[in-house]
């Protein structure tokens, strides 16, 4: 995933929080209406939007080394 990508999703978050919660078992952030993380099944999530807000920032700043559902492997 290129750095623009992830720059332009972390703004979507941002724009937006209250639609997004954290993962509380990969970090991952997910659609509020998510009831199992799509990365690792996980079921417990943070709703606070200042955590949502920053962990998008933290995501967006650090170099990807997860395999996640949006990675294409073929």
């Amino acid at each position: 995933m290129k750095a623009s990508d992830l720059e332009e999703m972390a703004n979507t978050v941002m724009n937006d929080p209250e639609s997004y919660k954290i993962c509380s078992i990969c970090g991952g952030i997910v659609d509020r209406s998510a009831d199992i993380c799509p990365d690792c099944s996980g079921y417990r999530f943070d709703t606070d939007r200042e955590s949502v807000a920053n962990r998008a920032l933290d995501l967006a700043a650090k170099r990807s080394e997860a395999v996640t559902h949006l990675d294409d492997l073929t």
